[in-house]
């Protein structure tokens, strides 16, 4: 129970200073309005690097599936997948160092978790790491000193890179970001996020928002 503890703690952690693509959901809802002069899918193609990850966020936030494979370290080494399907479907597979072997699904208030090679339902929500919403319009008013850096590739697809600070809403937990946003889509690809305090030290998100993603309960 201490280790699932410590998993759900670390991600959480995580996902309120990495969750700025989902921050916007209350104020920032459909798909990618406005931007249809900018070039390379972004909006303004690194002028205005703080109009270009809202618009990212924008995209993001209407994905209606998605992967992530995250990697970080914290008090001990953090490797997990988590997978999202709208509106409410998530299946996280711990990979390595903390809860390795662990599998976690939450399907709207219904949750799993496999152990030992067994599913068993858990009560309530599983606190799976929420990828897309954990941030809130107050959390973005910490927003600060967002930077383009320039062009690069991620996995042989070319990016826009910017650079941002910011500080956890909850827990007030301050950290830089760099961000990795699709020349061709306007899609965050990449993530890397460094923390000055907390338990969770640093962490990269990879994201997969073109294979399919199928999450379905694992026992009835």
């Amino acid at each position: 129970m201490k280790k699932l503890i410590l998993i759900t703690s670390i991600l959480a952690v995580f996902t309120l200073g990495c969750g700025l693509f989902g921050s916007l959901k209350d104020r920032l809802t459909g798909g990618a309005s406005g931007g249809s002069n900018a070039p390379n899918g972004t909006s303004t193609g690194g002028t205005n690097p703080k109009e270009d990850v809202i618009q990212a966020s924008k995209k993001f936030i209407a994905l209606p599936s998605f992967s992530a494979k995250m990697e970080g370290m914290g008090q001990t080494e953090i490797k997990s997948q988590v997978d999202y399907v709208a509106p409410d479907r998530y299946h996280v597979t711990y990979l390595a160092g903390t809860g390795a072997g662990i599998e976690m699904i939450s399907i709207g208030n219904q949750a799993y978790m496999k152990t030992g090679g067994k599913w068993s339902k858990t009560p309530g929500n599983s606190n799976t790491p929420n990828l897309r919403d954990s941030f809130t319009d107050e959390g973005l008013k910490t927003l600060s000193d967002v930077k383009f850096e320039g062009e690069d590739s991620v996995d042989g697809k070319s990016a826009l890179v910017y650079t941002y600070k910011n500080v956890t809403p909850v827990g007030s937990f301050p950290f830089s970001a760099k961000i990795w946003v699709g020349t061709q889509t306007g899609i965050p690809i990449k993530i890397v996020a460094e923390y000055t305090n907390g338990v969770l030290k640093q962490m990269t998100v990879n994201y997969d928002t073109v294979s399919p993603v199928t999450i379905e309960p694992p026992i009835k």
